[in-house]
C-alpha cells in the first residue's frame, strides 16, 4: 500500500463516531487507495477499536487505530469545544512512518477524491493548508509580517521534513512560551512553528462552515461551489446536534445515516442555552421554512427544562 493516500485523524472517544462518518465520506467519494489512521489517547483505545470494527463490518473500510500517550499534554489547556485530543496531531511525524500524510479533523466531510491534494508539490514547505481569517483575528501570538495563518483542521504534512525538523520538541517550546497568547492552542502553536514554511491552498480543500451562523441560502451556495472538496464544521455547534441549523444537519446526516454504528445518533437538546441557540437558527432561516412547529417544540422544551430546573432547586 505504498502508493495509498495516508489520511490521519486525531481525537478522543467523544469524537469516535464522527470520525467514522468523515472516514466513510472519504470512502464514498474516493477513487484512490486509502490508508486511514486514527490516533487516540491510550485510555480510549478499546472504545475506539469497537467503533472502528463496526465501521469495517458495515463498509469494508479498515482503519488502523494507534494509541498514544497524552501525558506530555496533561497540563496543556483546552478551550471552547476542543478537547486535549487536539494536541495528538503534534505527534503524527513520530507515529506515522510515511513521507507525507493528510490530517483531517473529525468534524469534516470529504466530497471529492484527495489524490490531487495528496500529491501537491510542497517544495521545502513543512505543511500546507487553507487560511483561517477568524483564527488570524483572534490569535495573540506574534507573527512574522505576511505569514499566513492557516486552519489546522486539514493539513498536508511533509512528514519527512517535520521529523528532521523535530516538530514536537519545537512545538513544546513554543507552547511553553506563548501559552497565554494561544487562542486556539494547537492551531496557534502549529502556525508559529511552521512560520515561513507554509503553503497556502485553495479554500475548497477546507471550506470552513460555521453552523451556528450560516443560513440555508448561504449553505446551499457553499454546496454549489465549483472547488468544494472538504467541508469543515468549525464552530462549537456541530451538525449532529439537534440545535444545529437543520439544513446543515440534514446534509451531514445524509452521510451519517448510511452507517448503522451503535451510538451514532443525534445529540438531543438538554439545556436552555441549546434551545435558545436553536431558536436563533430558526429565526435566521424564518423565510425559508415553516417555523411554527419548531417554535412550538422549543417552547415545550423550554417549559420542560424550566420545570426540571425548578424541581432541582427545591
Amino acid at each position: 500500500m505504498s502508493n495509498s493516500i495516508k489520511i490521519i485523524f486525531c481525537f478522543d472517544r467523544n469524537y469516535a463516531h464522527y470520525a467514522a462518518v468523515s472516514a466513510h465520506s472519504l470512502l464514498i467519494n474516493s477513487r484512490s487507495e486509502l490508508r486511514i489512521f486514527w490516533i487516540v489517547p491510550v485510555e480510549d483505545e478499546s472504545y475506539v477499536l469497537a467503533v472502528a470494527e463496526q465501521l469495517a463490518n458495515r463498509t469494508g473500510l479498515n482503519v488502523t487505530v494507534i494509541p498514544a500517550s497524552s501525558a506530555a499534554f496533561a497540563d496543556w489547556k483546552v478551550s471552547n469545544h476542543f478537547t486535549r485530543g487536539m494536541y495528538l496531531r503534534l505527534l503524527i511525524p513520530t507515529l506515522i512512518d510515511a513521507p507525507r500524510a493528510i490530517y483531517l479533523d473529525a468534524d469534516t466531510l470529504v466530497l471529492a477524491d484527495l489524490e490531487p491534494l495528496y500529491t501537491i508539490d510542497l517544495g521545502d514547505k513543512l505543511i500546507a493548508g487553507v487560511p483561517d481569517p477568524a483564527g488570524e483575528r483572534s490569535t495573540r501570538i506574534p507573527r512574522r509580517a505576511g505569514d499566513p495563518y492557516i486552519n489546522s483542521g486539514m493539513l498536508v504534512m511533509n512528514l519527512d521534513a517535520l521529523r528532521e525538523d523535530r516538530m514536537f520538541e519545537k512545538a513544546q517550546s513554543i507552547y511553553a512560551r506563548y501559552e497565554r497568547d494561544a487562542a486556539w492552542p494547537d492551531q496557534c502553536v502549529i502556525n508559529k512553528y511552521a512560520e515561513g514554511r507554509k503553503l497556502v491552498l485553495r479554500e475548497g480543500w477546507n471550506r470552513q462552515v460555521s453552523a451556528s451562523h450560516i443560513t440555508r441560502t448561504q449553505f446551499e451556495a457553499v454546496l454549489r461551489e465549483n472547488d468544494l472538496s472538504i467541508i469543515h464544521f468549525v464552530d462549537a455547534v456541530k451538525p449532529w446536534q439537534k440545535w444545529c441549523n437543520p439544513y446543515v444537519g440534514d446534509f451531514w446526516w445524509s452521510y451519517a445515516s448510511r452507517l448503522t454504528i451503535d451510538g451514532l445518533k443525534p445529540q438531543e437538546i438538554t439545556t436552555i442555552d441549546q434551545a435558545i441557540q436553536f431558536a436563533r437558527v430558526l429565526d435566521a432561516n424564518e423565510r425559508y421554512m415553516e417555523p411554527s412547529r419548531f417554535k412550538d417544540d422549543i417552547i415545550a422544551r423550554l417549559a420542560g427544562l424550566a420545570n426540571v430546573r425548578g424541581r432541582n432547586d427545591e
